[in-house]
């Protein structure tokens, strides 16, 4: 069996694109999924996306991160995929998508694609666990914020780890963020569950970010997120709901088989 695919990135963020609306893709054999995702051995991703049918949206979206394990929602995902169905020639530039955790309606505009990732709730403020105060954050996934003054941190990824899996958030563990303002902008690094390592972007950490960086500091819609790609991601917070927008874009295609 074959299957044709796209590689996408947002902000750096890459994912394997699927066209599996007739439901033929092995979604159960993980190690497959791990395989396609392996940046030596296999096609390199952060996380696999599958186009699907839907019964209450345009579309359907099914996540899957390098480990093969499925996740809720992913706003970059939800950004390259929403390019994808642009590209398959869907006729308006406004659809819904379905999510294990919600429906996104998405738009775009020129190269900028908007996701509403709808209502976040707000954790816990100021959570002590060390050194840091966490801000801890859900954005369709569960998020670790904390600002420090200097973002170079040669063992961040060490540190991050070890919330990562800290017993506090078990068993689901939770995406950790350390975030910096410079002016009017925050810089963000990310390690992410399901990929285990840092993150070049992530969509749903730049949106908790935003968020608890618009309550921290006197800032406005959009915010400015800056991953550590360096490729601006901009943040509309509202006191219910958080939109992300930014590019899109393709890198190449192929097909592989099963």
């Amino acid at each position: 069996m074959q299957f044709n695919f796209a590689k996408y990135h947002g902000a750096g963020n890459d994912f394997i694109i699927i066209d599996d609306r007739r439901l033929k893709f092995p979604v159960e054999d993980q190690k497959y999924i791990e395989h396609l995702c392996e940046h030596r051995l296999g096609i390199g991703a952060d996380g696999l996306v599958l186009l699907q049918p839907s019964e209450t949206a345009d579309f359907k979206m099914r996540i899957f991160n390098a480990d093969g394990k499925e996740a809720a929602q992913c706003g970059n995902g939800l950004r390259c995929l929403v390019d994808f169905i642009r590209q398959m020639g869907h006729p308006s530039p406004n659809l819904s998508i379905e999510t294990l955790e919600r429906t996104v309606q998405c738009s775009w505009e020129g190269d900028q694609i908007t996701v509403d990732l709808g209502a976040y709730v707000w954790a816990h403020d100021n959570f002590p666990l060390g050194s840091l105060s966490l801000q801890l954050i859900h954005t369709g996934v569960p998020h670790a914020v904390a600002f420090v003054k200097n973002l170079a941190i040669p063992d961040f990824a060490l540190i991050a780890s070890k919330l990562r899996f800290h017993e506090v958030f078990a068993p689901q563990g939770t995406n950790v963020n350390f975030a910096e303002l410079r002016g009017d902008k925050v810089y963000t690094r990310t390690y992410e569950r399901g990929i285990e390592e840092e993150t070049l972007a992530c969509g749903t950490g730049a949106a908790a970010v935003a968020v608890a960086a618009m309550k921290k500091y006197t800032l406005k819609n959009p915010v400015c997120i800056v991953p550590a790609s360096g490729e601006e991601l901009f943040v509309d917070v509202t006191p219910q709901t958080v939109q992300l927008r930014g590019r899109a874009t393709f890198v190449f295609h192929g097909f592989i088989s099963y």
